[in-house]
């Protein structure tokens, strides 16, 4: 155990075996305490471990580990209050660890405590270097490092990055011991990054598979997640009954723990299932609902953002141009036109449909279709919203007489709803 320690703080430390291992001992004979082959002596031991700036001794680490262990279910079942003022005496605890397993399991699940407070900055300046010494982590580490790498990527928006990062922990966890529940959280969490790229038949497999587990654990509370992840799926194959019949599962849940933040996702989803269906009356309702719950929760700016725009985009499709302009200012005063926040070109695909239907001037919508919108959603692998503003442009092409355009666009358009599987 103490060679590995000397390993970890080394790599930590920058330091090569040569520049260790100097005026102290062989660089052969560190390598191998380091591997835990050499019945080191207690002399070369303390030597090293003083040009390292650590102790020799070991210290007894399962009252941290726990408290690790609990820290972590914390924020696994959500509940962040609780993590947040767990956070200072864990904190404290750690300061006499040199455990370099402990060390790391800190780090991970460090790192997951800013994700989850929206710190993406800290969480960046705990990952970079824990990625320079992954080839020596445990099969439980590796586990909790990809998991939590797959939630920076999803922060990110790269997508594909978080899917794969979150199918190696699939792969690790059957060697691993974990609780069925954290099981339950991976099975959530694979059909969410499916979900972003539109593969609604595996959002569904997995999405079910996690029901089964959170229901039998009467976890409602994360069974009302997957089935808004089901009415998501349902709702982007036109499947408007299902995608409804989740959402009031959903609803039943959230009501009953009194659970206002996920009530507002609900209702933020019943209005655009409402909305679909050409139900702006009754989606118009949701929508605010939606919105005034986020506003006395203070929710987080991609919540707010998200419900804003679809209030936007409805009061559009009623003709009321002034209301829906009126929101869509709402929207940039949240993002300050962050040029490359996604809902930038959301908001501004709708503010150029309202110039272009109050003015009848198409050429500026035209042009930031072609040039910037389509290809940034492209380039995100947003297969929905490719398909919806390749089909807008197409239809602005064919209004023209520009045919050929117009058919090009079309089949950009039909392709990307080919991907929606």
């Amino acid at each position: 155990m103490v060679g590995q320690r000397i390993r970890y703080y080394r790599k930590t430390k920058g330091l090569t075996q040569e520049e260790l291992a100097q005026g102290i001992c062989s660089v052969s004979y560190l390598s191998k305490i380091e591997k835990g082959d050499a019945k080191s002596s207690e002399e070369v031991i303390n030597m090293l471990c003083e040009r390292l700036g650590i102790s020799p001794e070991e210290v007894d680490n399962n009252e941290i580990l726990e408290m690790l262990n609990e820290w972590n279910m914390m924020m696994v079942h959500r509940r962040f209050e609780e993590a947040k003022d767990y956070f200072p005496s864990l904190n404290e605890k750690m300061k006499s660890v040199s455990n370099p397993e402990i060390l790391i399991r800190y780090d991970l699940f460090l790192a997951r405590f800013y994700l989850v407070t929206d710190q993406l900055t800290k969480a960046h300046s705990i990952l970079k270097p824990l990625c320079q010494i992954q080839e020596q982590f445990s099969p439980e580490l590796d586990y909790y490092y990809f998991q939590v790498m797959a939630m920076y990527n999803f922060f990110l928006s790269k997508y594909n990055e978080a899917l794969d990062n979150i199918k190696k922990c699939e792969s690790l966890f059957k060697k691993i011991y974990l609780k069925e529940s954290e099981e339950a959280v991976l099975y959530y969490q694979i059909a969410v990054y499916y979900g972003q790229l539109y593969r609604i038949t595996l959002v569904n497999y997995y999405a079910y598979k996690a029901i089964a587990i959170f229901d039998k654990e009467y976890n409602y509370s994360r069974s009302a997640d997957c089935h808004i992840l089901l009415a998501i799926s349902n709702r982007r194959v036109r499947n408007y009954s299902q995608a409804e019949y989740h959402l009031n599962h959903a609803l039943k849940y959230s009501k009953a723990f009194n659970d206002k933040s996920t009530t507002a996702i609900i209702l933020h989803n019943l209005g655009y299932v409402a909305s679909c269906k050409n139900e702006s009356k009754k989606a118009i309702e949701y929508i605010l609902k939606s919105y005034k719950l986020k506003q006395e929760l203070n929710d987080i700016n991609i919540q707010v953002i998200s419900t804003i725009y679809l209030a936007a985009r409805e009061y559009f499709n009623i003709e009321d141009y002034s209301k829906s302009l009126e929101w869509v200012n709402k929207g940039y005063d949240i993002i300050k036109s962050d040029l490359k926040h996604e809902y930038y070109y959301h908001l501004k695909i709708l503010e150029l449909q309202i110039k272009q239907a109050t003015m009848n001037i198409s050429k500026d919508l035209e042009e930031f279709l072609s040039k910037e919108a389509i290809p940034y959603f492209d380039k995100l692998s947003t297969t929905e919203y490719l398909a919806a503003n390749a089909e807008l442009l197409a239809d602005i092409y064919f209004d023209q007489g520009q045919y050929k355009k117009a058919s090009n666009y079309y089949r950009i358009s039909n392709n990307a709803r080919k991907n929606i599987l």
